[in-house]
């Protein structure tokens, strides 16, 4: 009778320690994948791009060969009063930009997969061309 007691004892106590090293590792893997999104959002990306569209504060621009295979396509964001674009490390005004300039875009945050693919938070614009 006490081998059969012992024997349950470690039994159920073998399954607790398998059930909790589950959940650990579930929460572990979540909150890894929490950290790694939450990273990704606040470490800025830069690509190159030619202007295609315009539309008040809206643009929409063709991302470059040069950039990697991912910042190719299509894109669209908005200019909002925190997104600084520069030329030549002077501040200029969306007014300044035109189709067909080519531009370089540093965003944080993210990219919604749609078509255009949304650039949800541009912080520099920088306008590449010679001139202006």
């Amino acid at each position: 009778m006490k081998k059969k007691a012992a024997g349950l004892v470690i039994a159920i106590l073998c399954y607790s320690i398998a059930v909790a090293g589950v959940f650990y590792f579930i929460g572990y893997k979540t909150a890894y994948d929490h950290m790694e999104t939450s990273v990704s959002k606040l470490i800025p990306q830069t690509f190159y791009a030619t202007i295609s569209e315009m539309q008040g504060n809206t643009c929409t621009v063709k991302g470059m060969e040069v950039n990697d295979i991912n910042f190719r396509g299509e894109f669209s964001f908005s200019i909002v009063e925190e997104t600084k674009i520069m030329w030549r490390y002077t501040e200029i005004t969306p007014e300044d930009l035109e189709i067909g300039d080519h531009i370089s875009i540093t965003f944080t945050g993210e990219v919604l997969e749609s078509y255009p693919a949304q650039i949800q938070q541009v912080d520099i614009i920088q306008l590449l061309d010679d001139e202006r």
